[in-house]
């Protein structure tokens, strides 16, 4: 029985079948959940706002009431100084335009009123002694009256809802809604007992209007489609939008025949109703006001949120195109593209490193293949690099020892010339032949000095090592060194307080600094300032005495920085040998330290020579004397 494969390419087409049934499956559940979550909270939201609305139109005048009390209480107000009391309490309703009056009565029967009779301000006095009339005053701005007028009326404050309602509580009260007397309008007053036995009530009077606007604000807030209602603990309406247009002078009570869907969402004590074949979502929230029980009621109907689920499944469907769209491309990329990348970089295989650095921390095949690949290619470029090395290293040591036995002969060649010139040169009795053997011996110590350079690059050199003070072996140096250069070249030393003891050949020190010192004044050809310094640096837990020749010349570029220590490498031409660094360099490393320069165009040049810090001196002494 042949063995079933299933190749990448039907791998990822049953992927993208199982990937778009299981989206299709959980888009509806998973968007109509998250609708009817996001309407709940938008829900409370808008509740939280209304009922936020009816505290900001509430709490100033409960907080208003109590001040009247204590004011009176304390017979700081008097409601019979009329102007007086007018000034304050238009001051207040001028503040909160939706308190439409404020009504005063006393158990004798004497009464007041103040009015805000749209933007027209009137006083209504009644004296318990003028029955059967009312005094009628116009107000200007200011509280002041104006204009007066005496009428028939049989108003008693006593017989009023407000008045009778407050008597039974020694706190503030909500009445119901009623029709006020003077504006016709249905509204409700909030009263409170003052102080005393004179029986004293104040009552704030708020119409059902100014709360219905707030019903207004709050549906903003949802749909146009939502249906908001207000209602109070004996079944009134205080407020609504968009059921019937409300007729003037006239109060609503919750009814089967008016208010048949808001009937039926009250007593059917569920979240969802059903109505006329469309499907409502019921949010039913209670709270209190001092003595009155308050409902809110939101009803929203479902194509609300159909309608939003459209627009969530329409958002989810691209969203899972995107997706198979991504997985395609993650499939082309995690596998198709590696393949063609790896297969590509083979073909360099063996002439630079292949890096598959980012496919080597995969655990599949691909992982393991790149792997491979680049661990093979780095071993042979290894493998090369090593050979290479070695081809150097062989060829450089052979050049090393041709180069040292040639300079060994050839001094010993100068050395004869030298011998026999010197040996010729008092026998001779022409002075110009005495000046040519002179000239011949100074030419041959010349050469000898250049073997001796050459001999030092070759490593053929030997030392004699003691040690000494590194400011001491400067100190020594002055006089030579200022003999040496020019007299517009400045020398600068600064030497450390503290004894540095290194060790080392004094004579390859003083071809060490004076290198150094030669270098620094072909760099300064028009003048300039050399600074010698000592000091002590801490390098690898070990410490150095350094040593320091900085000068203001032209400075080096960063490419010729790279070769100066590279035998016969020079940037003097024919004046140059190439050498003179390049001794430096082995000097120091045969004293088992380490130099550094730094350098920058047009700004100078700073070399510094680390040299290992003798500190116990005396054992160091004696080892070597042993």
């Amino acid at each position: 029985m042949a063995k079933f494969t299933l190749s990448i390419k039907w791998l990822t087409v049953l992927v993208m079948i199982a990937l778009a049934t299981g989206i299709a499956i959980t888009n509806y559940l998973v968007s109509f959940h998250l609708c009817e979550q996001y309407l709940s909270h938008h829900i409370e939201t808008v509740s939280s706002f209304f009922k936020g609305e009816v505290d900001k139109l509430v709490s100033p005048v409960e907080t208003f009431l109590y001040n009247i009390q204590s004011l009176v209480c304390c017979k700081i107000l008097n409601f019979n100084d009329i102007e007086k009391t007018n000034k304050f309490l238009m001051d207040f309703m001028k503040k909160y335009p939706y308190v439409t009056s404020i009504n005063y009565g006393d158990g004798k029967g004497n009464g007041y009123l103040i009015l805000n009779d749209r933007g027209r301000w009137l006083n209504r006095i009644k004296k318990a002694k003028n029955r059967g009339y009312v005094v009628w005053n116009t107000l200007n701005n200011n509280g002041e009256i104006i204009n007066k007028r005496q009428l028939k009326d049989n108003y008693d404050p006593r017989n009023t809802l407000w008045y009778k309602q407050a008597l039974e509580s020694n706190d503030i009260q909500w009445s119901q809604q009623y029709l006020f007397r003077t504006t016709k309008d249905p509204g409700f007053t909030a009263s409170l007992v003052l102080c005393g036995d004179s029986k004293e009530v104040v009552g704030i009077d708020l119409m059902i209007k100014d709360v219905s606007s707030f019903l207004y604000k709050a549906k903003e807030r949802l749909y146009p489609e939502v249906k908001l209602y207000l209602i109070s603990d004996s079944n009134e309406l205080i407020a609504f939008v968009d059921e019937i247009t409300p007729e003037p002078e006239k109060i609503y009570r919750v009814n089967k025949e008016q208010f048949p869907l808001l009937y039926k969402a009250l007593y059917s004590g569920k979240d969802k109703i059903s109505f006329h074949n469309q499907k409502w979502f019921v949010k039913i929230e209670n709270w209190s006001i001092k003595n009155r029980k308050l409902s809110l009621v939101i009803m929203i109907p479902e194509k609300v949120i159909t309608k939003s689920l459209y627009l969530h499944l329409f958002y989810q469907i691209f969203a899972s195109l995107a997706l198979v769209f991504i997985v395609l491309l993650y499939i082309t990329k995690k596998y198709m593209n590696p393949l063609i990348e790896i297969s590509e970089q083979t073909s360099y295989l063996g002439f630079k490193e292949i890096y598959l650095k980012k496919y080597s921390q995969r655990t599949d095949e691909i992982g393991y293949l790149s792997r491979a690949i680049s661990s093979a290619s780095l071993r042979i470029l290894e493998a090369r690099e090593m050979e290479r090395k070695m081809e150097e290293f062989s060829y450089f040591e052979c050049v090393r020892h041709s180069l040292g036995e040639a300079v060994h002969r050839f001094k010993d060649l100068i050395n004869i010339i030298q011998g026999f010139a010197t040996l010729a040169q008092p026998k001779a009795s022409e002075e110009f032949v005495r000046n040519a053997l002179d000239q011949i011996i100074n030419a041959s110590k010349r050469a000898i000095y250049l073997s001796k350079e050459i001999l030092n690059v070759t490593g053929e050199r030997r030392y004699e090592m003691k040690v000494f003070d590194l400011n001491f072996l400067i100190q020594s140096m002055k006089t030579k060194i200022d003999v040496t250069v020019e007299h517009y070249i400045k020398v600068v030393y600064e030497l450390s307080s503290i004894p540095l003891m290194v060790k080392l050949d004094i004579e390859a020190f003083n071809e060490v600094l004076t290198n150094l010192i030669q270098n620094a004044l072909d760099a300064m050809p028009e003048g300039g300032t050399i600074k010698i310094k000592t000091d002590v640096a801490s390098l690898l837990n070990k410490e150095f005495a350094v040593l320091s020749v900085t000068d203001t010349g032209t400075g080096m570029d960063e490419e010729t920085q790279k070769r100066i220590f590279e035998p016969f490498f020079t940037t003097k031409g024919a004046k140059g040998t190439g050498l003179g660094l390049s001794i430096v360099y082995r000097i120091v490393r045969d004293h088992e330290g380490s130099i550094e320069v730094e350098s920058e165009v047009g700004k100078g040049t700073t070399f510094k020579i680390y040299l290992p810090l003798i500190k116990d001196v005396a054992s160091l002494t004696a080892s070597s004397a042993e």
